[in-house]
């Protein structure tokens, strides 16, 4: 995390005038709360949508306290100064190098990135990669543990990875859904899948990654055409009749701003639907499938309960409802590779 003393300072005076216009508080405030946590020589580096330039006075203030024996915490620890709540992580320099380590393997790697960065409990970790790598140090000495490796970069392309196979995912099921008449989980999924795209164009740039729910905020900064492009997809068709036109719009809006082949027809004959864990039970004449994962038992019907024990050859749409119901899993062979991706220079109108 290196950058012009420059380009510090105007980035520390941008963050300090947010803070103090939402919550009265600045900089100096914070670290005088968070002194007991530190040890001689360990950094302060801010970093999260109210230092990237997002949020409002309802966005927590995100900070991690890093050094050479840090004691790294497992959640962050939660602080108050006057209104505003400050979210501590506190890491060794030692775990942020295996954490970029980790980053940097898996985007070497061909299978999918889910079970490494890819789940709701790593989230977290894209978004720790990225306040390290684009983060503001607010005080102590500069953090280099990556010894040489170009952390900003692997940051971005785990995002742009990430997103692109989420992407692949939601594509795939709007279309499967369209085809089965399933509307609402047609341009829903197609929705979702537009909003990957965005990331995936929006982080490639360098744009700091913050979560989803900053989207349309980055977006209207880093390019209003794509704030656009975002809007016309935010409003599901209120007729049913056009889900199967909104769903083709946005697969193909995805394939021009991410250069994936989307289309059915074009996808390598790599998925599977594969059973979440759930186990089949049954009682008389009735079938039972317990699912610990969502906490649910389900009674199957006769057809569902022999698609559910032969998903290779279950019909599609029969995949599709027991997915909806959680109780399958859409699972890639193969993850998407950044030379998958083709990103145009210019964007769509």
């Amino acid at each position: 995390m290196r950058m012009t003393d420059v380009a510090q300072d105007a980035r520390v005076e941008e963050l300090e005038r947010r803070l103090r216009r939402f919550h009265d508080v600045g900089g100096t405030e914070v670290l005088e709360l968070l002194a007991y946590l530190r040890e001689p020589g360990d950094s302060v580096v801010a970093g999260g949508s109210l230092t990237f330039g997002l949020g409002n006075r309802l966005s927590d203030f995100d900070v991690v306290i890093c050094g050479p024996e840090t004691t790294s915490s497992k959640v962050p620890l939660e602080h108050w100064v006057g209104s505003l709540r400050v979210d501590v992580w506190t890491r060794s320099h030692a775990d942020i190098a295996r954490l970029f380590e980790q980053a940097a393997g898996a985007l070497t790697g061909t299978a999918p990135l889910r079970g490494c960065f890819g789940g709701v409990e790593e989230e977290q970790q894209l978004k720790l990669l990225h306040r390290v790598a684009f983060g503001l140090l607010l005080d102590g000495p500069s953090i280099d543990v990556a010894a040489g490796r170009d952390c900003a970069g692997v940051a971005r392309d785990l995002v742009v990875r990430e997103y692109a196979e989420r992407l692949r995912s939601s594509a795939t099921v709007a279309q499967l859904a369209a085809n089965a008449g399933a509307w609402l989980a047609a341009t829903v999924n197609a929705r979702t899948a537009v909003e990957e795209a965005l990331h995936v164009v929006v982080t490639a740039r360098g744009v700091p990654f913050s979560g989803d729910k900053w989207l349309a905020d980055r977006l209207s900064t880093e390019d209003p055409r794509l704030a656009a492009v975002l809007h016309r997809f935010g409003r599901l068709p209120d007729d049913p009749g056009d889900a199967s036109a909104f769903v083709a719009s946005a697969v193909a809006l995805c394939t021009e701003v991410t250069g994936l082949p989307l289309a059915l027809a074009a996808l390598p004959p790599t998925a599977s639907w594969v059973n979440r864990g759930a186990r089949l039970h049954r009682l008389g004449r009735d079938s039972l499938l317990v699912v610990p994962e969502v906490g649910a038992l389900v009674r199957l019907s006769a057809e569902e309960a022999a698609a559910w024990q032969d998903l290779g050859t279950a019909d599609p749409d029969l995949c599709l409802r027991l997915y909806e119901q959680g109780m399958v899993d859409l699972v890639w062979e193969h993850g998407v590779a950044l030379t998958d991706l083709t990103l145009p220079e210019e964007t769509p109108a």
